[in-house]
């Protein structure tokens, strides 16, 4: 099953840029007592109209010639036996996410509710900061598509400059930069603008049994830990906005 799935993220990954990452993570949800897996790629995603049907027998979005349209039906099938259920969630040109999840109490797991929608901004502006252009491009994409106003820095003497020079609601900012890195630009902000250092959003990938967690603990910032999806970034920028 989970062969399945990883294939068929690879493959969209590699038709949509000849390379790519792939994701592979899995949890333990205490409150249905099941096994979260999820296979992230950032291909082309899945179009909205293909999505309800991306489980069917013989369905596929590839090529004529380039696959059967059963492995996500082998997929399904396998999870659904095991008493488990799998889903997809995908934007065009965002990637894909298929979650599935087992259950370890070899109960059957009841039918997942569908997600409500996620409200869209009233037109908060935010400042990204971050150096790894797609990355920062799927960010900045991600925000603006739901309803922010967005700027980007590529380190932190960049952004100093923009907040210098324009309001912002909150700041999006990795902590390993070139020339200024998070830290530095942090520590100048809290001096220079105080209300905005408290809605600042630190991303990175170091964290654990690293000074970095020490820091990250004295600013009181919320923060996400690479890589991340854009889902819960979205989730955390909304409510430092509004908190």
């Amino acid at each position: 099953m989970l062969l399945n799935v990883v294939l068929n993220a690879e493959q969209a990954r590699f038709a949509a840029h000849g390379r790519g990452v792939l994701v592979v993570r899995s949890w333990f949800d205490v409150e249905r007592e099941a096994i979260t897996v999820e296979v992230n790629d950032d291909g082309p995603g899945v179009p909205a109209d293909a999505q309800p049907r991306i489980f069917d027998p013989f369905f596929t979005t590839k090529e004529v010639g380039k696959g059967t349209g059963l492995g996500l039906t082998v997929a399904y099938a396998i999870v659904e036996e095991h008493g488990g259920r799998i889903r997809l969630e995908s934007t065009p040109g965002h990637g894909a996410s298929f979650f599935v999840q087992l259950p370890v109490t070899g109960v059957k797991l009841p039918p997942v509710q569908p997600p409500a929608p996620e409200p869209r901004s009233t037109g908060a502006s935010v400042l990204v900061v971050e150096d790894e252009a797609a990355l920062a491009a799927a960010v900045v994409d991600a925000l603006k598509d739901s309803g922010y106003r967005v700027e980007r820095a590529s380190n932190g003497e960049e952004a100093l400059n923009r907040v210098n020079a324009s309001a912002f609601d909150l700041v999006v900012c990795d902590l390993k930069m070139p020339r200024v890195d998070g830290r530095a630009f942090y520590r100048t902000l809290a001096a220079s603008k105080p209300a905005l250092a408290r809605r600042v959003i630190f991303v990175t990938g170091d964290v654990a049994g690293t000074d970095a967690e020490q820091f990250l603990e004295q600013t009181g910032c919320r923060w996400l830990a690479k890589p991340f999806r854009l889902a819960d970034l979205l989730r955390t920028v909304r409510e430092v906005a509004v908190g």
